[in-house]
């Protein structure tokens, strides 16, 4: 992950009501193993959705990785050398529904066109967006700018010497 991508998981506002019967502050995030974890997958478990028509929605907005991609995991990857957006999305080996899906988004991007499109996607399909914090946010620019300027990628951007020194 490039330092100035900005990292958000997806999740289904219905399987998250469905296992906590309201919408919690965060999800459980780990990285005891040394990778980012979520819960993210009990929710996705929980509402069984298929991915076609999401596939062929991302494929819209950003063009499929060439590496990575078989019937249960997709990859999509911007080649550029100005912008690095980028997304994932697993499927369930037998029903082919969502078990996990997230992107980053380049904050170096004009105008943010990548991130503002998958809040839309949200939007349409009413699903909540967490950072690697595990705060749930709903699809809105607004309340995931404020996360955006707590974010290391963020930091990085303002100001790159500083943040080095700092990390």
């Amino acid at each position: 992950m490039a330092v100035y991508q900005y990292y958000l998981g997806v999740v289904p506002k219905q399987g998250i009501k469905k296992k906590h019967g309201s919408i919690p502050d965060q999800i459980g995030v780990s990285m005891e193993t040394k990778y980012f974890e979520s819960d993210a997958e009990i929710y996705w478990e929980e509402v069984e959705m298929k991915a076609d028509d999401f596939i062929t929605k991302i494929d819209l907005i950003v063009k499929r990785a060439k590496w990575g991609n078989d019937n249960t995991s997709y990859n999509w990857k911007t080649y550029s050398e100005d912008v690095d957006n980028d997304a994932y999305m697993n499927l369930d080996e037998k029903s082919l529904t969502i078990r996990e899906f997230s992107f980053r988004a380049d904050l170096r991007e004009k105008k943010l066109f990548f991130l503002k499109n998958m809040i839309e996607l949200a939007i349409e399909n009413e699903w909540l967006f967490f950072d690697r914090k595990g705060k749930l946010m709903k699809p809105d620019f607004e309340e995931i700018k404020n996360s955006i300027k707590n974010s290391n990628a963020y930091r990085f951007l303002e100001d790159p010497i500083k943040f080095f020194r700092k990390y």
